[in-house]
């Protein structure tokens, strides 16, 4: 069932209660401007008791089925505002690989020196990216989704920075990436350069993941998956 369809109806039936009430209204003051008709309802006042209580049954019962109605419409509002178990799955895979506690989080916002660090700290962005280009259902909820976006930008943002700017530049740690140091001496601006893209990406992809814990969490999704367990998504 769709909001917008009991929404309609609810309005629709509304609507002919208050008009009913005006015509009826509107009907009675003229009936009782009429000579005629008071002297009728003198004679035949049993017959307007009956059609007046009958009237009045009829505004009951049209009051009560509109209330019937608002308290489905405001029931089916609510479960409309419930979070889709697909949202609730899907915001755990993805707060599984990347944790608000996780190594990769706590790097990124505390611990970031962009001239070198491990590779397996980017590990996580990765795997969410190419998670995306496998799965672009994205979450039902549109303010999450739009949040999840912006953040799936940055993550591409940034590992598309640390794709041009990082090499493996320890020959006895091959797993970890730097800027070439040679820039620093033969290309500073190369090296500033690098610097500042790296800084900034990692600023944004920050601020992406934080607005996107808040969005889902003010739309109750805010089952966060467990450090250190694989993602299923």
């Amino acid at each position: 069932m769709q909001q917008g369809g009991v929404t309609e109806r609810f309005s629709a039936s509304s609507a002919a209660v208050v008009t009913g009430l005006v015509a009826d209204t509107a009907a009675v003051v003229a009936l009782l401007a009429s000579d005629t008709f008071r002297q009728w309802c003198k004679d035949y006042w049993i017959i307007s008791a009956i059609l007046s209580i009958a009237l009045i049954y009829v505004v009951i019962a049209l009051l009560e089925s509109n209330l019937r109605k608002t308290v489905e419409l405001r029931a089916l509002e609510r479960r409309l505002r419930e979070p889709s178990l697909h949202d609730r799955t899907f915001f755990s895979a993805i707060t599984t690989s990347l944790h608000p506690d996780g190594r990769t989080v706590e790097w990124l916002k505390h611990n970031f020196i962009c001239t070198s660090f491990e590779d397996s700290l980017v590990d996580p962005l990765d795997a969410l990216k190419r998670s995306l280009l496998r799965d672009p259902r994205g979450f039902d909820n549109g303010e999450i989704e739009t949040a999840y976006r912006d953040l799936a930008t940055s993550i591409t943002r940034f590992t598309d920075s640390v794709g041009d700017h990082m090499w493996s530049d320890y020959p006895l740690n091959p797993h970890r990436l730097a800027i070439p140091r040679e820039w620093e001496l033969s290309d500073p601006d190369r090296y500033q350069g690098a610097m500042d893209d790296l800084n900034a990406r990692s600023r944004d992809l920050v601020d992406s993941y934080d607005a996107f814990l808040l969005v889902a969490q003010r739309n109750r999704v805010t089952e966060v998956g467990v450090i250190g367990a694989t993602p299923v998504i």
